[in-house]
């Protein structure tokens, strides 16, 4: 049994991506059947990664994946792409997780058999998310958030509640949205 990369790319012909550290995308391979039937209806083109040979095994340069992703997404202009790492011959029940690849604290390694969502999410979502996991970290100690009206808070973040968005600096409510950018 060896492990297995799949690509799906919908589109019909896209630009084939280049080698990334010896990660190479090919139409011809095996696709694993699960993988293949969650897209069948979507149309595009399924693609088998190598490495030296002809499998993955001992994969684990998902930083290769997501360059790759950005390169075909870029250069087809398309919105996402699947990509899906797996047991050779083995059946999956898919799970799928969304990964932005333009945010690198979301590229992080996918389990075999799940299936990696790649699309990019607009610049103000993902700062927005880049805000939110600064404002977690960073409870305790002493900040300065520039807010989008201009105004710049410094002081000791006494807390943040992840689900109402809202933090309290030195005493004062601030909601998340408000925050431009962030610094200590």
């Amino acid at each position: 049994m060896c492990e297995m990369l799949n690509l799906f790319i919908p589109f019909a012909r896209p630009i084939l991506p280049r080698p990334v550290r010896g990660l190479k995308f090919e139409r011809h391979g095996e696709i694993q059947r699960d993988f293949a039937a969650r897209y069948s209806t979507v149309g595009g083109v399924f693609l088998a990664g190598y490495g030296g040979g002809y499998c993955l095994c001992g994969f684990n340069d998902w930083d290769a994946v997501f360059q790759i992703a950005r390169e075909i997404t870029a250069k087809s202009v398309l919105s996402w792409v699947a990509a899906l790492h797996f047991w050779s011959g083995d059946r999956y029940e898919l799970g799928e997780r969304r990964i932005d690849p333009e945010d690198p604290e979301a590229c992080v390694p996918v389990p075999i058999g799940m299936v990696a969502f790649l699309q990019a999410e607009p610049p103000e979502r993902r700062r927005h998310r880049l805000v939110l996991r600064s404002l977690t970290r960073a409870v305790g100690t002493t900040v300065a958030l520039r807010l989008k009206s201009g105004r710049t808070l410094h002081g000791p973040l006494v807390s943040f509640d992840c689900e109402s968005e809202v933090a309290e600096i030195d005493g004062r409510p601030v909601v998340a949205a408000e925050v431009l950018a962030f610094g200590e």
